[in-house]
Formats: C-alpha cells, sequence, structure tokens
C-alpha cells in the first residue's frame, strides 16, 4: 500500500498478547512501522534505541499502569502522541487519561479501523519538533545538555547513559538498575559504586553551571537516583 505513514514509528504497549500481535498486524499491513510491547519494562528498553512518534498504550498492565506511564512520557518525551486504549468508561477515567497526557482517549472495544483513522490523523499532524516545554534537553547523538535558558554543556557517553536511564524511569532509577547499566564482571561492587557516585557528581557541577533554578540528581535512600528537573530527549 502505497503511503507515507510508514515513516510514523508506533508503538502499542498491551500485555494482551493476541489483541496485541492482532493489531500491530494490522496496523503494519496499512503502512505503519509498528512494534508491540508487553510492559512499561519493555517500553524502557525500546526508549533506549528508538523513539516512536506515536504511543498506543493499554491502562490496565501489569507491574506499571498506563496511567503513570503516560505520565513520565510526557514529561520525558513530551513530543510523542499518546493514544490511550482502554475499557475504563467513566467520566472520571476519561479524564484522568487526558490529565496524564493522552492526545486521544478510546474506550474498548475498539475496531481497529476506528484506531487506524486516529493515527493518520495524528501522523498527518505531527510536528517533528520538540514541544516547547520548558524543559531540560538531552541531545543523544550529539552528547549535548541544553538547559532551559538554551545554554549547553559537552556530555560523556556514560553520563548521558546515566541522563537517560534518570529520564525514562517512572520515580527514580534503583541502585542495582544502575550497577547493571555500569557494571563490568572484572570490577569489584564497591568500585562500580564509587564510577557512579562520581558521574552523579559530574552531572551536578554541569547542572549547577547551566542554569539558574536549584536543580539537583536527589539521593533516594536504600533506594536509587531521582532528577529534580524534567528532561527532554532527542536524537536518537
Amino acid at each position: 500500500m502505497a503511503n507515507n505513514y510508514g515513516t510514523t514509528k508506533v508503538v502499542f504497549v498491551e500485555d494482551n498478547e493476541t489483541m496485541r500481535d492482532e493489531l500491530v498486524h494490522y496496523l503494519r499491513s496499512e503502512g505503519f512501522d509498528v512494534t508491540g510491547l508487553g510492559d512499561g519494562f519493555e517500553l524502557n528498553g525500546y526508549l533506549k534505541n528508538d523513539q516512536p512518534h506515536i504511543l498506543i498504550l493499554d491502562l490496565n498492565l501489569q507491574f506499571e499502569d498506563g496511567i503513570n506511564i503516560a505520565r513520565r512520557m510526557r514529561t520525558s518525551y513530551p513530543e510523542i502522541r499518546i493514544v490511550m486504549l482502554t475499557g475504563r468508561v467513566q467520566g472520571s477515567h476519561r479524564l484522568e487519561g487526558y490529565e496524564a497526557g493522552a492526545d486521544v482517549y478510546l474506550t474498548k472495544p475498539t475496531r481497529p479501523g476506528e484506531i487506524l483513522a486516529v493515527l493518520k490523523n495524528i501522523s498527518r499532524r505531527y510536528q517533528s519538533e520538540v514541544a516547547a516545554e520548558v524543559v531540560w534537553k538531552l541531545d543523544v547523538s550529539r552528547y549535548l545538555l541544553t538547559s532551559t535558558h538554551g545554554h549547553s554543556a559537552g556530555l560523556t557517553n556514560s553520563e548521558v547513559r546515566l541522563l537517560r536511564e534518570l529520564a525514562i524511569s517512572s520515580d527514580c532509577v534503583p541502585h542495582g538498575q544502575l550497577m547493571a547499566l555500569f557494571g563490568d564482571e572484572m570490577v569489584d561492587e564497591k568500585t562500580i559504586k564509587a564510577r557512579i557516585e562520581v558521574l552523579v557528581s559530574r552531572l551536578r557541577a554541569k547542572l549547577r553551571a547551566l542554569g539558574s533554578e536549584p536543580l539537583d540528581i536527589r539521593v533516594l535512600r536504600g533506594q536509587g537516583y531521582q532528577p529534580t528537573f524534567a528532561l527532554s530527549i532527542s536524537g536518537h
């Protein structure tokens, strides 16, 4: 089928495998570039390597529900369009969905043709530029961190990886997750922890140098690290 929808990347997060596979197959047959994922953890893994234009999100997911996923996606990736697909039909549910960042809220059962029409409409109007929100910006490909005032600083590969991990996490990044990210079989745990502490310290210094706001990467005792500022990601 000849159209330009193949340039629109769509991610469908749904833990019902049969429903997910059927919709992915249908949308692909209509020309969209679609990836099906089972939960928020799989979405986090996808976001480390790519970024969708449209996110179709079921709300009743295991581990982390769709409302929470939508909130953090809206903060870290403000340019992504979010379509919520759910069986929650009450007006209060719909309001909660829109407040969490949904562009479109569809209740089940929803015909595939209606979802297709929504995606075509969003795709036609999609703006490739990051929405003009007051957030810090991380350019992954250029290793660049830019403040809300437009001041920029270069980053190392490790600093980019750490900031991206902070940006896409729902609350904070657990110590164990960072240990796995920066770990090395040949290096002991104490050395890895010290390496992460040095990274955080360097990033804090760059934040202070770039911005006038009181920004920080907060340490949550016994849990992990959490940024105190909004960060959007580009340049995959």
